[in-house]
């Protein structure tokens, strides 16, 4: 279980990548990996094309996310498996996030 942070000022982007499970033990780091930045981005990429596990408390801190950050920036969940994007959908992040 690990989070990594890439930027690229370029594309005004920033990719959060998530390794492993997705859950309470990683709070504090992934709070720190989109509040510790220096700006504002127009897109947060998170990578979850490594996460094999996902609970309650990565849906939280995924909305947690969305409102500490500007309203007009874009929060893309990319590379999630069948399982974890069926319940992403059937918990409505698509009407909050651009899942990919």
């Amino acid at each position: 279980m690990s989070i990594s942070v890439s930027v690229n000022d370029d594309t005004n982007a920033v990719t959060i990548s998530i390794v492993g499970s997705f859950d309470f033990s990683l709070f504090n780091d992934f709070r720190a990996a989109y509040s510790n930045l220096t700006k504002t981005y127009a897109l947060y990429v998170i990578d979850m094309s490594t996460v094999e596990y996902l609970d309650s408390a990565a849906l939280g801190m995924l909305l947690s996310m969305r409102n500490a950050i500007e309203q007009d920036s874009n929060i893309q969940l990319k590379g999630a498996n069948v399982f974890i994007k069926n319940i992403l959908m059937i918990s409505r992040f698509d009407k909050r996030f651009d899942i990919q």
